[in-house]
């Protein structure tokens, strides 16, 4: 797939910043140089689908916005099958290449799909929705087959909807989002960053902070929080927030909830200058995800960088 200026802006910054977490992490490099090549394919195929995709099937209500509706609630994503088709083609190859010991599981995956067994527009649907019932009902495959797919359906659907998105940006920044989930596709984030400082006062900064943004785990949206919510459980109680962070490593942390006892990885961008990608930052935050989890915290969504069973 043809690259665009934007898409290889994202591949320089992910590479730019591979280099600045090896740099300080080495023991990370199995598993983030994998993700970021991973990304940089997502971020294109992301580029290649935004001729493809038609926002128009979408009604961006500020009404159901108001009312805590994600855009994509409820959606049929039928209009999504081209583009779901596309991306699959191009991002199962490259989980293969860096990914190996899959491959078999991949395997399966294509002849299933060749043989028109699984639908992934309803498979993708499925999985906004939070149902899983069709990953775990896939037939013609093993249980591990299954926990493959699911990661195949992420991934696909995401670099659809990281296409899709940008469409609905200005339209939901418009309304008033307080929430945890993304106003986008209905996901949690899988990190958040604190912008910043602004000269303005706003409801959104407290002790002269920056502002706090959470980047959705599936579609890539980012929007602004009041900075003591939870995006778990939607607790604003101070009493039950702290955090850890690795002495001496500035704007780095995770943020836990005793609540309900979940965590997120934190980048303080008042702290740092480094350009990044939030994903690729991410998996380059594993330590951090070991430290909340040897503390009995649990990650908000569970990927395969923050999951050590």
């Amino acid at each position: 797939m043809p690259t665009d200026p934007v898409t290889a802006d994202v591949e320089q910054g992910i590479q730019r910043l591979v280099a600045v977490i090896l740099g300080k992490r080495p023991q990370l490099e199995g598993i983030v140089r994998p993700f970021a090549a991973l990304f940089s394919e997502k971020a294109r195929v992301a580029g290649a689908l935004k001729d493809d995709l038609n926002a128009t099937h979408c009604d961006v209500s500020g009404t159901r916005l108001a009312e805590g509706i994600p855009v994509l609630a409820g959606i049929s994503f039928g209009f999504l099958t081209p583009a779901l088709e596309r991306a699959f083609a191009a991002l199962v190859p490259a989980v293969k290449a860096w990914f190996p010991a899959i491959v078999p599981e991949l395997d399966g995956i294509e002849i299933a799909r060749r043989h028109a067994s699984l639908d992934l527009s309803q498979l993708a649907e499925e999985y906004v929705q939070g149902s899983l019932k069709g990953l775990h009902e896939a037939p013609a495959l093993s249980a591990v087959g299954r926990q493959g797919l699911g990661f195949v359906v992420q991934l696909v659907l995401s670099a659809v909807l990281q296409s899709l998105a940008p469409s609905f940006a200005e339209q939901v920044r418009e309304v008033h989002w307080d929430r945890g989930y993304c106003p986008v596709c209905g996901s949690l984030p899988s990190i958040s960053y604190l912008s910043k400082t602004e000269a303005a006062s706003s409801e959104f900064l407290v002790g002269g902070g920056g502002q706090r943004y959470l980047h959705c785990a599936l579609c890539g949206h980012d929007w602004r929080v009041r900075r003591q919510l939870c995006a778990a459980c939607e607790c604003e109680d101070n009493d039950q927030h702290l955090y850890f962070q690795v002495p001496a490593v500035a704007g780095e942390r995770v943020d836990v909830c005793r609540h309900c006892g979940h965590y997120l990885p934190c980048i303080d961008l008042r702290e740092t200058d480094i350009a990044f990608h939030l994903d690729t930052a991410a998996v380059g935050m594993a330590h951090l995800d070991m430290l909340a989890q040897e503390k009995g915290f649990n990650p908000m969504v569970r990927a395969p960088w923050n999951t050590f069973e």
